[in-house]
């Protein structure tokens, strides 16, 4: 009787090492992706980023622009004040 629990004893130990191995792999992979994510995740905020600026950037080169003429003005006003 005892030798037949041997092989059985064997499969039970396997199988718990292999579990264990999993478990292991499993939350190998599960830190991986969560660091993951934020890479992810600054992808697609830069993704966001360039689509709004391609979207508007008309609007964006008008504003910058007008921004550097009032600088360029203001500059000009300030050296002649001198």
């Amino acid at each position: 009787m005892k030798n037949a629990l041997k092989p059985l004893d064997r499969i039970c130990f396997k199988s718990i090492f292999y579990l264990k191995e999993l478990k292991a792999r499993f939350r190998e992979r599960v830190v991986k992706s969560i660091d993951a994510m934020g890479t992810i995740e600054v992808i697609m905020i830069i993704a966001v980023l360039v689509a709004l600026a391609l979207i508007f950037r008309n609007f964006i080169g008008n504003l910058a622009s007008k921004i550097f003429n009032k600088i360029q003005e203001k500059t000009d006003t300030a050296i002649d004040d001198l």
